[in-house]
């Protein structure tokens, strides 16, 4: 009789070897679907992350300049006239600028991001204007006569402005000073006064002078009040230049900041510098102390609103601010409440609830049972539209329901406005 084999001699059968790749298999499709899943969590999370960081720096750098808003020409009364602006280092040298704090200008649209300028001096010796003791010369020898040019320097840029008089401001730059004479010649090359002493070249002073005569102390509470914005050439470590910021969102989607006293040397315009990417909306609205109550903006207790109490009595769009008759009340101006949305790096992949669309978030005209919610970006004003941040198609996968959005709120006190010196 044949002795049976000992059963390790076997071996595999076909069935065994078929079952065992099954339950390999059913192993492998679970690691990948939980790979999947663990994934799209580090997507979201890493995304969200990203979110948060562009969105505390942005907010972070805005903050920073309107904060300083105002230095240099606190006198609220005589806010809001237009600046006449030469830089003969521009492509395109005539400029303006508005004299206030804080100016926003609203975007053409509820889809397009507002735009921020901040606008503040640097002088860190005086603060109130000074008066204009004679008239100035015909151009263009028309030195100007202060008052008082105490701590005035050589390098300084200095703002003119002649209150009710319907006369545009001026922009210049001080060439020279002797006791309470101060030059403003155009295209000279001067020395600058401190460590270290250089030479520059006159760059914000037009061929001609200014082109307008402006009153001096002759005029009474009419005399003209020149502004000293601080010195533009200062050595490295120094307070900082005078800054005229203009924040705004490009087209790729980054928060971007433009100085109109930098100059880009190759493309001879305000130089623009990026802050932060992902940024998709700016919202911004003044806040109002004129005892013009507006619970809906400001609902404290109590609804008593008395106008220079120092507290926020409403906060208004640029829109609305710009249509207060006769003239916005700047000098009532101290405060901006602020907000910018900033969106995940990644484009969430759809989990099916609108059909092929994204739904990372949703508006509320979804389908589905039940209908999701309005998961839209929210600040104090209402809903913030981001639905141009995007690609248009809703069938893509980078329409801007496949985004996750953080919004960033702030007010921001003007002390500088607040602590007005008249």
């Amino acid at each position: 009789m044949r002795p049976f084999p000992h059963p390790s001699e076997r071996g595999f059968s076909m069935v065994e070897l078929m079952v065992a790749m099954l339950i390999g298999l059913i192993g492998m499709i679970i690691i990948f679907q939980v790979f999947e899943v663990s994934e799209g969590i580090k997507r979201s999370t890493t995304s969200g992350g990203d979110a948060q960081q562009n969105g505390a720096v942005a907010l972070y750098v805005m903050e920073h300049d309107l904060r300083n808003a105002g230095m240099g020409f606190n006198d609220a009364p005589y806010a809001g006239c237009n600046i006449l602006a030469f830089d003969s280092q521009r492509a395109t040298p005539n400029f303006t600028m508005t004299l206030v704090p804080a100016l926003i200008t609203p975007g053409a649209a509820a889809t397009l991001p507002d735009r921020l300028t901040v606008f503040y001096g640097s002088k860190p010796l005086i603060a109130n204007a000074t008066m204009l003791l004679g008239n100035t010369a015909p151009p263009p020898a028309d030195p100007l006569q202060l008052m008082n040019s105490y701590a005035y320097r050589p390098g300084d840029l200095l703002v003119l402005l002649e209150p009710a008089s319907g006369k545009n401001c001026s922009l210049m730059e001080a060439t020279n000073v002797a006791a309470t004479t101060v030059n403003h010649d155009s295209g000279v090359g001067y020395t600058l006064v401190g460590p270290p002493i250089t030479n520059q070249t006159a760059r914000f002073n037009q061929a001609g002078g200014l082109g307008v005569l402006y009153l001096g102390s002759a005029a009474g509470a009419n005399a003209t009040r020149v502004f000293n914005l601080g010195n533009l050439y200062e050595p490295a470590g120094a307070p900082n230049i005078p800054v005229y910021n203009t924040y705004a969102i490009d087209a790729s989607n980054a928060l971007t900041v433009s100085s109109a006293f930098v100059v880009d040397p190759v493309t001879s315009a305000p130089q623009v510098s990026a802050v932060a990417d992902n940024i998709v909306q700016l919202r911004a609205q003044y806040g109002i102390d004129d005892g013009v109550g507006d619970l809906a903006s400001v609902p404290f207790g109590g609804g008593t609103f008395v106008a220079g109490d120092g507290l926020v009595d409403r906060f208004v769009s640029a829109a609305a601010f710009n249509a207060i008759v006769p003239t916005p009340p700047w000098q009532s101006l101290i405060a901006v409440r602020l907000a910018i949305v900033a969106r995940s790096a990644l484009a969430e992949k759809p989990l099916g609830s609108d059909g092929p669309k994204c739904d990372a978030t949703t508006d509320g005209t979804e389908s589905g049972t039940p209908t999701p919610p309005d998961r839209r970006p929210r600040w104090s004003g209402g809903v913030i539209d981001v639905s141009a941040s995007g690609d248009p198609d809703p069938a893509s996968l980078l329409y801007w329901k496949c985004y996750r959005y953080r919004v960033f709120e702030t007010t921001i006190p003007l002390r500088n406005w607040i602590w007005k010196s008249s």
